[in-house]
């Protein structure tokens, strides 16, 4: 069959090429038209084959200059978004030049595809990140059917990318703690035991993780305020963290006029390993084989650490009966529950009293680490500014908690720059659910 029409003159006027519906989300290709779409029923799968504009600018994919004369082009076939549970293709040819800059031939730059997997499209690229939010890189390579490595550099991509345009918000008090986040093993040289943590930053308002530093290091919480600036550090009113110096020196030096307040959780945590410690001795002091073996080893120690109000009526009884064999071990369960009340008072002048009345008592029934402990804090400010802020790092512990889920899930990672980027997407503000949020993150164009 011979298309077009004949003039007067027995002229044959040949038509245009006939046109063919394309969905919209499968002519977005910025320098390609859609030459060609074919189906594969079979496989469930469409293959979009795309053709290069001419008047199209080549631009090199390392150093971004325009290419010059053309030397050879190679088939691309790339994954895209999945349209009705159908896999989509996209088929193309991608040219090589010569590049002035490079001094070699180079690829061109394609915007649309991935920088880290050319075989991916960056419409897919941000869906895998999307996915990742709510589920594992694992699972994500299953469900898209793509190999696992490669999530992981796209979602690693992706969240640089979105790092590049965030923007920390405004913050009046805020949280610092650090997580464990690898083992001795991974340990490099020059590092020490402070570089296997990570330092997170909460705001204490909103309970979201707004920054995530490498170590526990003063300079770790130094590039959190570096990064704030100047004005917004002076805004910064109160500063929750643990007993921990590093930290204190770097608020000190640029928040002067924040108030630093030592966590209560962290404080008991402290006081239950004197506590702990004083135990021991006391068993050993005792007979270390004998009866109070059996009732005061170190299998029953969170019995005698936990508060009273939280124990079993089983574990009750089963302290009740130390205590009746024990004085001293009785005089420290006294001594733990009012520090525990302490922390309950609404007055510092009443909690500054039952904190000498702990010390004298630790004195009296010869509990050394306990009265060591006391002393270590009881004249610092810091202790005392809790009972005028009322702020703790009990938010930071929860995510603490929701942080080694993301470990567990992930059996530990060993790129701690991925490790803290996985944390701002999960309990931060870096995932598609705040990107239009008044938290001033650029969710990039694509």
């Amino acid at each position: 069959m011979v298309l077009g029409n004949k003039t007067s003159k027995g002229e044959r006027i040949m038509e245009p090429r006939p046109r063919f519906y394309v969905p919209a989300c499968l002519g977005s290709f910025q320098g390609f038209s859609v030459r060609d779409v074919k189906e594969f029923r079979v496989d469930k799968r469409v293959e979009v084959h795309l053709e290069q504009l001419h008047e199209n600018h080549r631009a090199c994919w390392k150093c971004d200059g325009q290419l010059g004369s053309y030397h050879d082009n190679y088939k691309i076939r790339a994954k895209h978004l999945k349209m009705m549970g159908w896999q989509v293709e996209i088929v193309f040819f991608r040219e090589k030049r010569f590049c002035h800059n490079c001094k070699k031939t180079r690829s061109q730059k394609i915007d649309w595809l991935c920088p880290t997997n050319p075989h991916v499209t960056m419409d897919l690229a941000w869906w895998l990140s999307r996915l990742t939010e709510v589920t594992t890189v694992l699972a994500t390579s299953k469900l898209e059917s793509l190999d696992k490595k490669s999530c992981y550099k796209i979602d690693k991509y992706i969240l640089r990318r979105l790092l590049q345009g965030y923007t920390i918000p405004k913050i009046r008090s805020i949280s610092v703690d650090e997580v464990y986040a690898r083992g001795p093993r991974q340990l490099k040289e020059g590092e020490n035991r402070d570089d296997l943590f990570l330092t997170i930053i909460v705001d204490l308002k909103t309970h979201k993780v707004i920054w995530v530093s490498q170590s526990r290091r003063k300079q770790a919480l130094d590039e959190f305020f570096q990064i704030l600036g100047e004005e917004a550090c002076r805004d910064i009113e109160v500063v929750a963290t643990d007993q921990h110096e590093d930290y204190a020196a770097s608020i000190r030096e640029y928040c002067p006029k924040a108030t630093q307040v030592w966590d209560r959780f962290h404080l008991i945590q402290n006081f239950n390993e004197a506590l702990n410690t004083d135990r021991h001795v006391e068993l050993e002091r005792l007979d270390p084989e004998g009866e109070m073996e059996d009732l005061m080893n170190n299998k029953y120690r969170h019995k005698f650490l936990t508060k009273k109000t939280n124990r079993s009526s089983k574990d009750q009884r089963h302290v009740d009966e130390v205590f009746r064999l024990n004085t001293k071990m009785a005089t420290m369960e006294v001594i733990k529950e009012h520090l525990h009340k302490m922390f309950e008072t609404q007055d510092v002048i009443e909690a500054k009293e039952m904190m000498n009345e702990i010390y004298e008592w630790s004195y009296q029934a010869k509990c050394w680490n306990i009265n060591k402990w006391v002393w270590s804090v009881m004249e610092d400010q810091r202790l005392w500014n809790y009972f005028e802020s009322r702020v703790t790092t009990g938010v930071s512990e929860g995510i603490n908690r929701a942080i080694k889920g993301l470990k567990w899930q992930a059996y530990n990672y060993k790129d701690m720059e991925y490790f803290a980027l996985k944390i701002l997407q999960k309990v931060g503000y870096l995932n598609s659910f705040f990107h239009n949020s008044q938290y001033s993150i650029i969710w990039s164009s694509h």
